[in-house]
């Protein structure tokens, strides 16, 4: 079963996040300056054409205008991770380094290429977690049976410690599914589940190991039996996140990543100085058996957009992309309430980072009955309005303000 969702994965990550084509390289093997981006505020990566390319964008405004790749836009192999501030960090599809870049509209910049053999790296298996602005902690499970991680030190391009995360209790037919992490602190939390290799289907409950940072020691195991599958592929979607020394985390057992049934999507917690789930606390999002709910990108003051999915409409996992099945909500997660976003249903794109915060305002990137669009939520004013379009676009991969 494994070696199925591998194949799945695959495909899915080839059509949502990888890059394909021939890209600009200046001086790969040393640090550059970053070309000027006085006017660029926002960043994208995107896909466009048949077949699909992937391009990267730039754009000064969300709120008006047309953003397009007709002879615009600046195609890459670099599968983008993460960003930060105006840099990508990602890896070269070909040679599997590591690299961070820069875009405009007409070129891809590289500022620093190293070679990336610390991790067996897989869009399948493979999550990060931002330390801190100037730290990137990259994770892996080799072969879904071996949790693995490097710490990049993002200013000098340098990883400063990589190796084995020794989590104990791996069962027998069994392989670590459903991963997300979360810093509090010196402390790391790796959520996870385990599932039979072969149904496919997860044990019912949730396991939490927690261990000192960055040495990677002194690790708890802990398991919590009222929900399962902390969400998944979460290199493509923001699915934790930590505030006032608590760190929240959302399941996610969608139909496209496991055939377990029946389990609740909903949101838990780890308290700071703690080893196990909050005992106390599980916020349930949906109807489990009408609905879905996927990521969990955090947007300030306890609250998060969360992306509820009409499960009544999805058939398979092609379903995701071409049926409009997605409802944007605001999640309080400290006062367990959520507040549907007034955008029209969007095509299901879950695993996709489209939501960008810059002041009071909420932006999301949907593909809705009435074109490809980003839409402006005002937290004050709960008001939404359409802004900048996508023309030509099929599908925004990354949105990120620069």
């Amino acid at each position: 079963m494994f070696s199925k969702l591998k194949s799945t994965a695959f495909l899915f990550s080839a059509g949502i996040i990888a890059t394909l084509a021939a890209c600009s390289k200046n001086n790969p093997e040393g640090e550059v300056e970053p070309p000027a981006q006085e006017s660029a505020k926002y960043g994208f990566v995107v896909q466009s054409g048949t077949p699909a390319a992937t391009y990267n964008l730039v754009a000064n405004s969300l709120t008006e205008g047309t953003l397009t790749t007709a002879s615009n836009g600046a195609k890459s192999n670099y599968a983008a991770i993460t960003s930060k501030g105006e840099f990508y960090y990602g890896i070269d599809t070909d040679s599997k380094t590591l690299v961070k870049y820069t875009s405009d509209n007409s070129k891809i910049t590289v500022v620093k290429e190293i070679p990336f053999p610390a991790i067996s790296w897989a869009y399948y298996s493979s999550f990060y977690k931002w330390k801190d602005d100037k730290t990137l902690v990259l994770f892996s499970s080799d072969a879904a049976i071996q949790f693995e991680y490097a710490i990049l030190d993002v200013e000098n391009m340098k990883i400063t410690s990589s190796g084995k995360l020794n989590i104990p209790g791996l069962m027998d037919g069994y392989y670590f599914w459903a991963y997300n992490a979360a810093f509090i602190g010196d402390k790391l939390y790796l959520a996870y589940t385990q599932e039979n290799n072969d149904t496919g289907i997860s044990v019912s409950k949730t396991y939490l190991a927690s261990m000192d940072y960055p040495s990677m020691s002194n690790i708890t195991v802990t398991q919590d039996d009222r929900f399962t599958f902390p969400s998944h592929y979460t290199l493509n979607v923001q699915s934790s996140f930590t505030e006032d020394q608590t760190a929240y985390f959302i399941t996610s057992p969608t139909i496209w990543s496991t055939k377990t049934t029946g389990e609740p999507f909903g949101i838990f917690r780890v308290q700071n100085n703690s080893k196990e789930i909050d005992p106390t606390y599980f916020y349930e999002l949906t109807d489990r058996t009408k609905e879905e709910a996927v990521g969990l990108t955090y947007v300030g003051n306890n609250k998060a957009v969360v992306r509820i999915l009409d499960k009544t409409k999805i058939k398979d996992s092609d379903s995701y992309g071409t049926e409009y099945i997605t409802s944007f909500y605001l999640v309080d997660v400290k006062a367990q309430t959520k507040t549907k976003i007034n955008i029209p249903l969007a095509k299901g794109t879950p695993f996709a980072e489209n939501v960008v915060v810059d002041g009071a305002n909420i932006f999301i990137a949907a593909n809705t009955a009435e074109g490809y669009y980003v839409y402006q939520y005002n937290t004050s004013s709960q008001a939404v309005s359409r802004g900048l379009k996508l023309e030509g676009i099929n599908a925004v991969n990354k949105m990120v303000k620069l």
